[in-house]
């Protein structure tokens, strides 16, 4: 073991990109590492990102160490379609990091560049990597044996628990991504061993693509077994080894499906089959008109600001006045009135995020990168041979369906690295010449020129690339880190001096001053709570109930206009709210516009007169006057408990608390400690 080691060691040390190549799938693990806190409230993650961040500095440091000489790449890897989606990736980066001068949340825009800084450092020295048979065969077996482990843990959480496993840790996409890769070797291996493991990788983590019952992934897999057939229908040298083995797949996938709907004594999952909600998807479906909206938001986002966008990840700080914007433009359509009790996880939609977040510079830039990837399939299709080929093809184009719907794609690091794992494969199936161009090469002489256009400038660039790479690497783990203390710290906080220890390490995290703003406003400090709930508000905390905490924390600190003001904001946004609009009538009433508090509790109660009036009733009178009132005429006061969304129940009785002193040690109050 030893000696293996000392080999792999060396071997490292001759060729760093060994390191990129071979440990990158550990990162897709790295969710599930026990001891480390979970994100909660819309968090930024840290894990993949820092796991992606080490192995790359790693891979530089080595690299800087060995100092290679210029030319020292082989030609074969950088062909003309590798520099250039080299080019345009960085220059999407570069965009995505500028943008952060004009975003509002700027934490938001550099976590995404830093994000996508790990996968630019990451594709070229994969694809350098991948030149080595034996080190992609390894990437291959590490990677196999990561999502045997993940899907195989599916099952298990999907049979013996309420919830997926994967679906809270992301991991539905990236495995979906990974079943044609699968499913060809599966087909097309030598080795039966080879095949028999490749096969149950691809069954398996069809299986937890089903149960994890996301339909985008179903559909993006489908689609990509389509791509895998037709490849190999219209080329013979990706057909099957053997009728028998297509059969025996084919047979295993169909069986995944049949196993979703066995009768089983161990499941216990409350998810409800793909295919059922495939079936229930209408235009009339919940979920299907929460994405009509936030398409609808996304391009509002775009008019705003059609060239440079909103800034990038910062869908979420600005879809308040997308909503709004949308809300004016339709003030008909029932979707202005979704989802206002859930905080934004973006516009479901990679490619109008990318319009939106970067506007029309940075959808062309990236539409410009894909285009390139596109290419080099086309030819990896036409003079590569391997069953990897059509399988990193279709696994390319499963992640572009599902991130036509999906709410992660390139946002979590694991789908992301899922993508570039392929597009390095392509690349490098593309690098390599076809039987017609190494017979033309084998007969034109040999000449000697000097590298001119994007070969000299990608050539002047790889000259100091190690230390720029190790820089931009170290600077990923270090603020990939820090992020990462920050959340335990966050997880950890019961206290005043952990929650300012947290946000000492980073003060620009929204969901670290919303968590702090609430614990001081649930203490009585409201003063000092507005500014950190404000700060949230404007940057992504931007729910109903959000609005309402800002609005009961100035109310209560003596800014009774500011908190006007405030759901004011929060009534253009949500327009369609009962319970803002009768807060807002409420807050009218109290800084003595008479007449516009009347109107807006008109509006309230033609959107829905029972909860409109119990609604009052509860802001006005507290939680015993309004159940009295329910009681004694239910038809005209809806009850407190039928009040929706129902945290923005205990953010009014919380006000509350101060407005009406004596109801804290009697009734309703009372009876809860009691128990």
């Amino acid at each position: 073991m030893l000696a293996g080691a000392s080999r792999f060691a060396s071997k490292c040390a001759r060729e760093p990109e060994r390191v990129a190549g071979l440990l990158w799938p550990l990162a897709l693990a790295a969710p599930f590492v026990p001891g480390l806190a979970r994100l909660a409230n819309g968090g930024f993650t840290f894990r993949q990102e820092l796991t992606v961040a080490l192995v790359l500095a790693a891979a530089f440091a080595l690299l800087l160490r060995r100092r290679a000489r210029p030319g020292r790449d082989d030609p074969g890897t950088w062909t003309r379609a590798a520099r250039l989606t080299s080019v345009l990736l960085a220059s999407f980066v570069a965009w995505s990091a500028v943008s952060a001068l004009w975003a509002t949340s700027v934490f938001a825009a550099a976590h995404h560049a830093l994000s996508w800084v790990a996968y630019l450092l990451l594709l070229p020295l994969l694809v350098r990597a991948y030149a080595s048979r034996r080190v992609l065969s390894a990437s291959l077996k590490l990677l196999g044996a990561v999502v045997l482990v993940t899907a195989a843990a599916n099952v298990v959480g999907h049979l013996g628990s309420a919830h997926s496993l994967l679906r809270a840790n992301g991991m539905g996409e990236p495995l979906a991504v990974g079943v044609p890769l699968f499913a060809s070797l599966a087909l097309s291996v030598r080795r039966r061993r080879a095949a028999v493991l490749s096969g149950l990788a691809a069954a398996l983590a069809w299986l937890a693509v089903l149960q994890i019952a996301e339909r985008a992934a179903f559909i993006a897999v489908c689609a990509g077994l389509l791509v895998l057939a037709a490849s190999a229908l219209a080329t013979p040298r990706f057909r099957p080894r053997s009728k028998g083995r297509a059969v025996v797949v084919a047979l295993a996938l169909v069986a995944c499906v049949a196993f979703q709907y066995a009768p089983s004594p161990f499941e216990q999952s409350r998810h409800q089959p793909v295919l059922a909600r495939l079936g229930a998807t209408s235009a009339g479906d919940m979920n299907t008109r929460a994405r009509f909206l936030y398409w609808g938001a996304a391009l509002e986002m775009w008019r705003a600001r059609p060239l440079a966008g909103v800034g990038a990840n910062n869908f979420s700080a600005a879809i308040p006045e997308a909503r709004a914007a949308f809300a004016a433009r339709h003030p008909d359509s029932p979707l202005s009135g979704l989802n206002e009790k859930y905080l934004n996880a973006g516009a479901h939609n990679e490619y109008l995020q990318i319009l939106a977040e970067l506007g029309a510079v940075g959808l062309a830039l990236f539409v410009g990168f894909c285009a390139s990837l596109v290419w080099a399939a086309w030819r990896a299709l036409r003079v590569a041979r391997g069953p990897l080929v059509p399988g990193a093809v279709a696994s390319l184009a499963v992640f572009a369906v599902s991130s036509g719907a999906s709410a992660i794609s390139f946002r979590w690091m694991g789908s992301g690295l899922m993508f570039f794992f392929a597009a390095a494969l392509v690349l490098r199936f593309a690098a390599r010449p076809g039987p017609e161009e190494e017979r033309a090469a084998e007969k034109k002489p040999i000449e000697v020129s000097r590298p001119r256009g994007l070969r000299r400038l990608f050539d002047a660039a790889a000259r100091p690339a190690p230390a720029v790479g190790l820089a931009l690497a170290l600077l990923v783990a270090v603020v990939m880190a820090a992020q990462g203390a920050h959340v335990q710290l966050l997880a950890a906080a019961r206290t005043e001096s952990l929650f300012r220890a947290a946000l000492a390490v980073n003060p620009l995290n929204p969901s670290a001053r919303y968590q702090f703003g609430t614990w001081l406003f649930n203490r009585g400090r409201e003063r000092e709570a507005v500014g950190h709930l404000r700060f949230a508000v404007e940057r992504g905390f931007n729910a109903s109930t959000c609005y309402a905490y800002l609005a009961g924390a100035e109310a209560n600190a003596g800014d009774e206009a500011a908190a006007e003001r405030t759901l004011a904001e929060a009534v253009r946004v949500y327009p369609r709210s009962v319970f803002l609009r009768a807060r807002h009538a409420a807050a009218l009433a109290r800084v003595g516009r008479a007449g516009e508090a009347e109107l807006e509790m008109a509006a309230a109660v033609l959107l829905d007169s029972r909860a409109a009036r119990g609604w009052r009733k509860l802001i006005d009178d507290d939680i015993d006057a309004a159940s009295d009132a329910s009681r004694r005429d239910p038809s005209t006061f809806a009850t407190p408990g039928e009040l929706q969304p129902d945290e923005a129940v205990f953010a009014v009785l919380k006000e509350n608390e101060k407005r009406f002193p004596e109801a804290v040690r009697k009734g309703w109050r009372a009876h809860m400690r009691s128990n």
